[in-house]
């Protein structure tokens, strides 16, 4: 059965080295899996270039494994008769005998990201979906019969993308089929006699599976998961975890994969919060048996990442840098146009010593070569083609990003990641933002810089939130940006409500006392939603106080003051004096209003907000505190179901007693 486990955790140093045992592995993270086009024709419609690409690779020791998007088929031309025989054999079988053995292991995503822009795969007709002729549709048994096929080592549950412009509504929805589809997805692997069959290539997909377990050669799993936030992905981390722990799943999952991120890779700072909130949302006790897979992102950024918690990654940059004729300068990350390569060439050949770079000392493609063939005008095929230069290329481009990922590799083991993003941050303005970004949640990391001397990187009032308007998927950043100033053009007496004349609203017999959030207006986060919509019933009774861990209570009143809305600050334990500033005032608060209240109520989950609320309780002699008995102290308690029924039950027996 595959299963990830961690070699070395150098929790001192960050960063950590595992394995992932799984079918033709294993995979020796952290790692990085080029996106490969294995159904690449012989023409360019077809994809020659990444057929090169493709039998130059897969047969390296030194690959980790590669990604192939289940669906790409469709930009190639490739008809319903032609999938038909591809599906016929698994890709080990059918490139093997003529082409290319495949070494690493196969990672196959579902290919939802292609499903989302097209009409033709919609849903099957079991559920009131029409027939198409390529037998594929959007669920997860299509989807899985498919990967089993094609001979997936490791397979990526189908999941729906969340385009960053999409209404909540429709984003809750999406993610909700999404979590709908893992579960199903696993409930087939351990039992693949409930797959749907519609013909007799479905029984042969089922009988792949059924053998598969048979043998002990199960797929590794990774589960597809969205957010483009900490509170959002740990909303959908847990719910996850709700349904699988309902429908009583005993098979293992390897991995989290986190989706919906090629719009916002340039964002590191929009990476560095989707990336901790997913670590931060994985259990304790599964934390050395769940790996972090990162889809689209790859380059540059792989060393923050990893010591954020990253384990894998995939891209597809090294083709797409590659068809536009960018060489990628090792050691500088510089993409530089090969009509523009005269002053970084080394005594005329490319300036690569990559070890397995097969480009630089080609016994054909000397830089001009290879410029002047890539910039020839198409023979469709009646002359020269562009294939093997362009092949060359990729491989070239993927080769650096790869060796990275091996430095990375070697740095984690020898304790000296963080020295080496340090140094690398300051040569790499993205990533010293990142670094500083993640410093809001991570003190430790904080401290870890100070103690290192590294002050230029520390955070401080240059850092800003991306609260950029994302035009389309895909499409970029619009130039109509609004940027939100962190925390540190702030300080606790730009805002408090102790110096207010402030009354409670009448009406309002009920305190919730509840942690604040990224998101401003608060009220528009998902932690605050989650909890209100349960609550909605009783909303009229209800006065929402917010814990700021900048400014201690924010009533709801407030939530839309300036100082409220742009200061950005998370307190952790190691915030000593500024607990106690928060806890503090919100005793006073208590003091001062206490007497509005019938009840008293904190819901909080994560250790320090619970801390501070939990003082603040016991200092002034009445309330209650829940969940009263949280699995783990971490935000994806905050949305488990049971507590918030607990605090729901609650509510309706001492409002009942009240009204007696």
């Amino acid at each position: 059965m595959p299963e990830f486990e961690i070699e070395l955790d150098n929790e001192e140093e960050f960063g950590r080295l595992g394995t992932l045992d799984v079918p033709h592995g294993p995979v020796n993270t952290p790692a990085l899996f080029p996106v490969v086009n294995i159904i690449g024709g012989t023409t360019p419609k077809s994809g020659a270039a990444w057929r090169h690409f493709r039998d130059n690779l897969l047969d390296k020791d030194h690959v980790q494994g590669v990604m192939f998007q289940a669906m790409s088929f469709l930009d190639y031309g490739v008809t319903a008769n032609t999938l038909g025989r591809w599906r016929d054999e698994t890709f080990r079988e059918k490139l093997g005998d003529d082409f290319v053995d495949i070494k690493c292991p196969i990672f196959i995503d579902s290919g939802g990201f292609s499903l989302m822009n097209s009409d033709t795969f919609g849903d099957p007709p079991s559920e009131g979906g029409k027939e198409n002729e390529w037998g594929l549709y959007t669920n997860p048994d299509s989807i899985l019969k498919l990967q089993a096929d094609f001979g997936g080592d490791i397979v990526a549950t189908l999941d729906y993308p969340i385009p960053p412009e999409l209404r909540e509504a429709e984003k809750t929805e999406r993610m909700q089929r999404s979590i709908e589809s893992a579960v199903r997805c696993l409930q087939l692997i351990e039992n693949p006699e409930q797959i749907e069959t519609r013909n007799e290539g479905d029984q042969a997909s089922i009988e792949r599976l059924r053998n598969r377990k048979t043998e002990g050669t199960d797929p590794g799993v990774f589960v597809a998961i969205h957010g483009h936030d900490y509170e959002t992905i740990s909303w959908y981390v847990q719910n996850f975890l709700d349904r699988i722990q309902e429908e009583g799943i005993t098979h293992r999952f390897n991995g989290f994969a986190i989706g919906s991120l090629v719009p916002l890779r340039s964002r590191t700072n929009l990476l560095v919060d989707i990336v901790q909130g997913a670590k931060d949302a994985i259990p304790a006790h599964l934390e050395d048996e769940i790996a972090l897979h990162i889809f689209g992102v790859g380059g540059k950024q792989v060393s923050l990442l990893t010591l954020l918690g990253a384990d894998s990654f995939d891209c597809s940059t090294h083709m797409q840098t590659a068809r536009y004729k960018k060489y990628v300068v090792p050691g500088t990350w510089e993409h530089i146009s090969l009509d523009n390569m005269e002053e970084f060439l080394d005594d005329g050949e490319f300036p690569c010593e990559l070890e397995h770079c097969t480009l630089r000392n080609h016994p054909e493609w000397d830089p001009k070569s290879v410029r002047e063939r890539l910039n020839m005008e198409p023979t469709y095929g009646a002359g020269p083609t562009k294939t093997e230069p362009y092949g060359l290329l990729a491989r070239h481009n993927f080769e650096v990003y790869n060796d990275e990922m091996r430095r990375v590799r070697e740095k984690i083991r020898d304790g000296e990641l963080l020295e080496y993003i340090i140094q690398f941050a300051r040569d790499h303005e993205q990533i010293k933002q990142g670094l500083k970004y993640a410093q809001i949640r991570d003190r430790k990391l904080q401290q870890q810089l100070r103690e290192r001397g590294a002050y230029d990187l520390i955070v401080g009032p240059d850092i800003e939130t991306d609260q950029a308007k994302l035009t389309e998927f895909g499409g970029g950043v619009d130039d109509q940006t609004h940027q939100q100033r962190v925390s540190l053009q702030h300080t606790p007496n730009s805002f408090n409500i102790l110096n207010h004349r402030y009354t409670p609203p009448a009406g309002k017999n009920i305190l919730l006392l509840i942690p604040c959030s990224k998101r401003k207006p608060y009220a528009e986060s998902r932690t605050h939603r989650v909890v209100i919509k349960r609550l909605q019933e009783r909303r009229d009774n209800i006065h929402k106080v917010t814990i700021s861990g900048m400014y201690g209570p924010v009533p709801e009143e407030h939530e839309t003051d300036k100082e409220v809305m742009e200061y950005e600050y998370v307190l952790s334990e190691q915030d000593t004096e500024q607990i106690e500033l928060v806890r503090d005032r919100l005793i006073s608060y208590l003091q001062e209003h206490g007497e509005s209240y019938d009840l008293v109520i904190g819901y909080a989950a994560s250790s320090t907000y619970r801390g501070v609320i939990q003082d603040a309780l016991n200092a002034y002699g009445q309330g209650e505190l829940f969940p009263k008995e949280p699995e783990a102290l971490r935000l994806t308690e905050h949305f488990r179901k049971e507590n918030i029924k607990e605090l729901m039950e609650y509510l309706d027996i001492s409002t009942e007693d009240m009204s007696l």
